[in-house]
């Protein structure tokens, strides 16, 4: 792991799209984007107040020091807060899981697939990880054809929360080969 990720996360950006460090003044932001109906309808229920997203915010900073996490926020346009792109490695440090979520107004205009290609590139080649699992709900079709896209493999089929949702993995080489 470089110094660069136990001090602070380097900025990643592709044109319009920036990804930086989740920072605690994000939280107000983040709450709305979760509660969104159409976004809250495809996560675990997240934190319900900017102060429980805060707290998780903070969480997410002190297992950055400690090499387990990478937290980015979206931001787009002026700076606005539109997405959260995380990984929390497992025990195994080559391994992590992947979990994201953009602002409805985004959907289907091509940030995602320039915020996750930066991301991942970061989570290969820099953060050092091997592979990343990954988990969406059946019944999300963007989710599902995002992880596609990126070239992430159905690995397990199972139920969360009542919902059926697919288990997936990407590695560096298969992410390669959806290039």
């Amino acid at each position: 792991m470089i110094q660069a990720t136990v001090d602070s996360l380097p900025v990643l950006a592709c044109g319009d799209v920036r990804l930086r460090e989740v920072h605690l003044s994000d939280a107000a932001a983040l709450t709305v984007l979760f509660q969104r109906p159409e976004v809250a309808a495809h996560l675990d229920p997240p934190p319900a107040t900017t102060a429980d997203f805060g707290t998780w915010i903070a969480l997410s900073q002190s297992r950055r020091v400690d090499g387990r996490a990478a937290c980015y926020t979206l931001l787009t346009g002026a700076d606005e807060v539109s997405g959260l792109f995380m990984a929390l490695r497992f025990e195994e440090f080559d391994r992590a899981e992947l979990g994201f979520a953009i602002s409805p107004h985004l959907w289907g205009t091509g940030v995602f697939q320039k915020a996750i290609g930066l991301y991942l590139d970061f989570l290969f080649n820099t953060w050092g990880v091997k592979a990343l699992i990954g988990k969406t709900q059946v019944a999300n079709v963007r989710a599902m054809g995002a992880m596609r896209k990126v070239g992430a493999i159905v690995i397990e089929q199972t139920t969360r929360n009542s919902n059926p949702e697919y288990i997936w993995t990407i590695s560096a080489a298969s992410r390669s080969k959806s290039l």
